[in-house]
């Protein structure tokens, strides 16, 4: 889940263009905080806070960073992914929010594969929507994760 959190960290503090344009990205997020136990018939569930910034870069050649604040929980029993979580990424003048979900790649979660919807909220992407896919890698020691991906506003 900090994985998942922190990709979307990453991801969001994506800067993307004004225009509808593809991108790829590379993202860095610090776990700044979470929690987690086990509940009454389920598996343990958890959730994890997360801090980061990113690099863009356009298929126009455009380039750009922002930083982001994201916030990641458990996917309900039965759901086809293991995290689900939301991000806020600023530009300081735009803003922008991504909905994501992700899938573990292996037991110990740290590998995920993730997608998300971005909402644009202010300046540059009001009123716009787009997509993006990303594949978060943690490090060793649990505190931080590193994610590359690519995506395109709408």
């Amino acid at each position: 889940m900090k994985l998942i959190a922190t990709s979307l960290a990453l991801f969001a503090a994506s800067t993307l263009a004004a225009h509808a344009d593809s991108f790829t990205f590379t993202g860095t997020a610090q776990i700044t905080s979470e929690v987690g136990g086990p509940v009454a018939g389920g598996k343990p569930v958890g959730a994890a806070f997360s801090s980061g910034g990113t690099s863009v870069k356009y298929a126009s050649g455009k380039t750009s960073t922002s930083k982001s604040q994201c916030a990641s929980w458990s996917a309900t029993a039965g759901s086809a992914f293991t995290s689900q979580g939301i991000c806020m990424a600023d530009e300081g003048a735009s803003q922008f929010s991504v909905a994501f979900s992700c899938q573990a790649m292996d037991a110990a979660g740290a590998v995920s594969d993730c997608w998300g919807r971005l909402t644009g909220m202010t300046g540059t992407y009001a009123n716009k929507t787009g997509m993006a896919s990303w594949r978060g890698i943690r490090s060793a020691d649990k505190k931080s994760i590193v994610s590359t991906g690519t995506g395109s506003w709408n």
